[in-house]
């Protein structure tokens, strides 16, 4: 499951004509199929590819491509505003959600099989002692810190909401 959404989340970077307004020209999409995606399906026996419609549209999505021209949210500062009253138990479930933080795709995570090996290992997060206010921002829009960041900005593109940082924030911070 998780490998068949890494590969269809993928499909943004692989070769194939971009057929949708302003998405550079190496995105898998087709505006006929009907959530304009596609992923690759290996054909049984064939060493082939075909490109089929993935079950979500994802062509608002940000790409890696430095083709894509389209205008994103600038960088978003923020301050956490009150006691952080986070529940680490909905951090941990957003974190592993491929539609919230799917934190697993780039970061190693305890009592995970699935190692990231792109982002900093939060395995023992809490002996690092950052602040919460830190760990916020980060999860909010890392680029306010780092503009060559590849963490999402899941605030600033409404992707978490702030009650969601906020649990993920405190399941980060209780991982031993």
């Amino acid at each position: 499951m998780r490998i068949a959404t890494s590969l269809a989340c993928l499909t943004m970077a692989l070769a194939l004509p971009a057929r949708a307004a302003g998405l550079p020209p190496d995105a898998a999409v087709n505006p006929a199929a009907p959530n304009k995606t596609l992923e690759p399906n290996v054909v049984a026996n064939s060493g082939r590819l075909e490109w089929v419609p993935f079950k979500r549209d994802l062509t608002d999505w940000p790409t890696l491509s430095h083709e894509d021209k389209r205008s994103t949210a600038k960088p978003r500062k923020v301050k956490l505003s009150q006691p952080l009253n986070g529940d680490p138990a909905r951090g941990r479930e957003i974190a592993q959600r491929s539609d919230k933080g799917y934190c697993i795709v780039c970061h190693q995570m305890p009592g995970e099989d699935w190692p990231g090996t792109v982002g900093l290992n939060l395995s023992n997060f809490k002996q690092r002692k950052y602040a919460d206010e830190a760990v916020f921002q980060l999860l909010f829009d890392a680029r306010v810190i780092n503009a060559q960041t590849v963490m999402p900005p899941y605030g600033t593109n409404n992707i978490l909401t702030e009650q969601e940082i906020r649990d993920l924030v405190a399941y980060l911070q209780s991982i031993e």
